[in-house]
């Protein structure tokens, strides 16, 4: 298979970041997306930040012989351990994931994120709940690391999310930030669980790379679902970790995806 340079690449541990794909795929036409899951060693947020960098770096390497117009970290762990340093070490753009903490704690009442243990211990999460206590005075901000849900996540979707059940933690919430990609496949079940308005990252990740491709003089439009159905094999690349499984739940996220847009458009 040859593979044409110069596209979007997308790094996850796993299939979180198939999520952020996803996202970006309805907004930007005109380049390959490639797709890099570190599946072996996938989750990342249990490890140490010696283990993430190391990991990380191997997966880089292999990216930027693609010279990609821009990397999307779809990863809230990485980004939170390692993005800063990431972006001395590389010539193109690199874009991070971080929770949607701020919308959410504007709304008011009390606001719980789920994290992976590395990202709660971060400096990077410390420093961005810090700009929303100071933004907004009266928000009450919990942060709670999951130490297993990502990869219960990531082991359910080898077989099926529908009866899954994950274990959250009891607490009360108004808002609700998914601070990892892989908590997104679980977005309505964590709403309905609390209760709560539930927020994920993905919308303004697909914002920034198309400021970020527009800024380097990338021509991109953008993708009507109603008009074409998208060719798997000449628009994503799926180039690292299990495929064979990323390929295939992406393809039934548009497929779901497109169902509901024919089904809104006849009504």
């Amino acid at each position: 298979m040859t593979v044409p340079k110069g596209g979007v690449a997308f790094f996850d541990s796993g299939i979180g970041g198939l999520t952020v794909m996803f996202e970006c795929q309805k907004r930007i036409l005109g380049l390959p997306f490639y797709y890099f899951s570190d599946t072996q060693h996938a989750p990342y947020g249990n490890l140490s930040v010696a283990q993430i960098k190391k990991l990380v770096d191997a997966v880089f390497e292999k990216i930027a012989t693609l010279n990609p117009s821009a990397v999307v970290i779809a990863c809230n762990t990485v980004t939170a351990v390692y993005v800063e340093e990431l972006r001395k070490k590389y010539p193109f753009p690199i874009i991070g994931t971080e929770p949607a903490i701020l919308p959410a704690v504007k709304l008011g009442g009390e606001t719980l994120v789920l994290t992976t243990p590395a990202t709660a211990k971060s400096q990077r999460l410390k420093n961005l709940i810090k700009l929303a206590n100071n933004r907004y005075a009266q928000s009450k901000i919990t942060v709670c690391p999951c130490e297993t849900l990502a990869g219960e996540i990531e082991e359910a979707l080898n077989v099926s999310l529908k009866n899954f059940k994950p274990t959250l933690p009891p607490c009360k919430a108004d808002n609700v930030v998914l601070g990892c990609t892989h908590y997104i496949y679980m977005k309505e079940y964590v709403s309905n669980f609390y209760n709560a308005k539930t927020f994920d990252g993905n919308q303004g990740i697909a914002n920034r790379l198309i400021q970020v491709l527009r800024k380097t003089g990338k021509k991109i439009g953008t993708f009507d679902h109603f008009e074409k159905k998208p060719d798997f094999q000449r628009d994503f690349y799926f180039l690292l970790g299990d495929n064979q499984k990323n390929k295939l739940i992406f393809e039934q996220m548009f497929a779901n995806s497109l169902n509901k847009r024919v089904l809104a458009k006849k009504n």
